[in-house]
């Protein structure tokens, strides 16, 4: 076809000794079709992490296992229809187990661990994951208001999916295209996970790669369970200037343990996690929750609702704000001295696909 390029999955691309096949076809000109097929058959496992380039993948170097990996990806792209875009990713397992870890121990977070916050290059904050950090909160003494706000918002499919949700990084890559800009993310809690506690924040194509790949090992392993994979990412989740966890963010902003978080408190706190550095911005002068945040706290609580985690009488009696209790209070500052287009006027869409 002259107004296109393309070349089939019979291609072969051969990485160390890796074989990966290809399909990749492009209009050209104006650019109104991307169809990229990927295909790695049945290799064996050692042999798929040797290959993987040297120094790109730190994390993963040095990793043994046993069994056969292969692997599927098929995007199809119309960037003047972004919704009509088709991924299909997979990455399956036969009989894979990793005998030995390489530079990173994935399954250290089932015990105590070390977490290092960093913004960048910059490290923020260190501290235990465990018993040893008084801050630290077991899940069973976190309210299930907080836990299922914070799925409500976040990743609702977090107990049933097996670490992706692709039908949300479809939607954010289309509205991404739409805007024209990062407006949305798709990451499942594990994501986020492997990303805080094992990777750094650089967005290339590598770091999301290794992410995708530690991600898979951990979910289809079973190497950590949902519940403990929850607990860390509670406890160590960034939720206010320098306020790491919930165990701090429940005394920052209400003096309060996180078991004893009201519904309206909970919801709060799931609010301010995409940006928990700009949380004095959800409120006015006089202390109150700016008007945009109404639709996000029925919002949630609709969905807690439906779910039956609250009842319909919960629902009811749902009041619209929060009262500042904690050091949180002297943060928020008057409307005059933040700058106007700082103040969002609504909220980012969350993560409620497949519901």
């Amino acid at each position: 076809n002259d107004s296109a390029f393309a070349f089939d999955t019979t291609s072969q691309v051969l990485v160390n000794r890796l074989p990966i096949h290809t399909g990749f076809e492009i209009s050209k000109n104006i650019i109104t079709l991307v169809n990229l097929k990927v295909r790695i058959p049945d290799v064996d496992a050692n042999t798929f992490f040797t290959s993987l380039p040297s120094g790109l993948f730190s994390t993963l170097e040095g990793i043994n296992a046993s069994g056969q990996l292969k692997y599927r990806l098929d995007f199809r792209l119309n960037p003047a229809v972004p919704d009509s875009l088709h991924f299909d990713s997979e990455l399956k397992g036969n009989k894979f187990r990793i005998t030995k870890f390489g530079n990173e121990n994935f399954a250290a977070i089932n015990g105590q661990f070390i977490y290092v916050a960093q913004d960048k290059d910059r490290i923020l904050s260190v501290f235990p994951v465990g018993p040893e950090n008084p801050d630290f909160v077991p899940l069973t003494e976190i309210s299930p208001l907080l836990i299922n706000s914070v799925l409500t918002a976040e990743d609702g499919t977090f107990r049933f999916h097996r670490g992706f949700n692709e039908e949300a990084f479809r939607q954010s890559i289309a509205t991404n295209i739409k805007e024209r800009r990062f407006a949305r993310g798709g990451s499942t809690i594990t994501m986020q996970l492997v990303k805080n506690v094992f990777l750094n924040r650089n967005k290339t194509v590598s770091r999301k790669l290794e992410e995708a790949i530690i991600v898979w090992m951990i979910e289809s392993t079973g190497m950590v369970s949902k519940d403990r994979m929850l607990e860390v990412y509670l406890n160590i989740i960034e939720w206010g200037p320098g306020i790491f966890g919930i165990g701090e963010a429940s005394q920052f902003y209400f003096s309060k343990h996180p078991s004893q978080l009201t519904l309206e408190e909970s919801i709060f706190l799931s609010s301010i996690i995409p940006n928990p550095k700009a949380f004095r911005y959800s409120f006015d002068k006089q202390g109150m929750l700016r008007e945009y945040l109404q639709y996000y706290f029925k919002l949630v609580a609709g969905r807690l609702a439906r779910k039956e985690i609250i009842t319909q009488e919960q629902l009811d009696q749902l009041k619209f704000g929060v009262e500042l209790k904690g050091p949180a209070l002297q943060y928020v500052v008057p409307t005059d001295t933040i700058p106007a287009d700082t103040i969002p006027t609504e909220f980012e869409p969350l993560f409620f696909e497949n519901l």
